[in-house]
């Protein structure tokens, strides 16, 4: 029964290195200020270690991918927001309680999102502010705004061109039918890369969070785009569990 277990947690560890490699993230964006995405926020471990991005929807609810939970211990997670330097300042927040939505799979990263509820409401300023889940679906060809940390610790944004599910599946890219699911889309960036493992990340169109950075092959620029999940699809699920917390 041990050695069925271990290879058990083996395949595991070995499918989230995996997906590791093949989440995406910010390098190579340009720098910005959270004045200018007073949303985003950095999930981190008790001793800093950067773990995820995500998004504050409500005074007290961040949306983030559901991935960052697998390994993690969530007693050991807080929020940082507040700041350009997800290492100093801002305002460094314990979670209270968190749902991961129930039909998350790891291997095909499907319904990869997670609510949380802070242990106390943000206070609104000029850094610190909610964002609204969009009500309809990404438009194909526009272009949005993902915003995520650099390795650097600095935050960051790049510009994206938004694919839609269906032409991303169809094999013009890297990914076919299997790959792409109804709760996803795909971007590209601008002569930029999003890559380097930054799950959670928000991507915002029209001052509207559309996606959250999710997994992709290569680091998101031409031929190669990334997935993100799709909230606006995953819309009522995110209200109905902000509910239970």
């Amino acid at each position: 029964m041990f050695k069925t277990f271990s290879c058990h947690v083996l395949l595991l560890l070995v499918a989230y290195q995996i997906n590791l490699s093949h989440a995406i993230g910010v390098i190579g964006g340009v720098k910005t200020t959270i004045t200018d995405h007073p949303y985003v926020v950095s999930l981190q471990l008790a001793n800093g270690t950067h773990v995820c991005g995500g998004a504050l929807i409500k005074k007290n609810i961040v949306v983030t991918a559901a991935q960052c939970f697998v390994f993690q211990d969530p007693a050991q997670l807080y929020v940082r927001l507040g700041t350009d330097n997800y290492a100093t300042d801002g305002e460094l927040l314990s979670i209270s309680s968190y749902i991961i939505n129930e039909n998350f799979d790891f291997t095909t990263m499907d319904s990869d999102v997670a609510v949380l509820k802070l242990a106390k409401n943000v206070a609104k300023s000029s850094a610190k502010r909610e964002i609204k889940v969009a009500g309809e679906k990404p438009k194909t060809d526009r272009s949005g705004v993902v915003t995520g940390w650099s390795q650097s610790r600095q935050l960051e944004d790049v510009t994206v061109r938004i694919i839609n599910a269906k032409k991303c599946r169809s094999g013009e890219y890297v990914y076919n039918k299997d790959d792409i699911t109804d709760n996803m889309f795909c971007a590209q960036a601008y002569n930029r890369y999003v890559c380097d493992g930054e799950p959670g990340s928000p991507l915002v169109y029209k001052k509207k969070l559309i996606g959250l950075v999710s997994w992709g092959y290569g680091c998101g620029n031409v031929g190669n785009p990334a997935v993100y999940t799709n909230v606006n699809k995953l819309r009522k699920w995110i209200k109905k569990t902000i509910k239970k917390l």
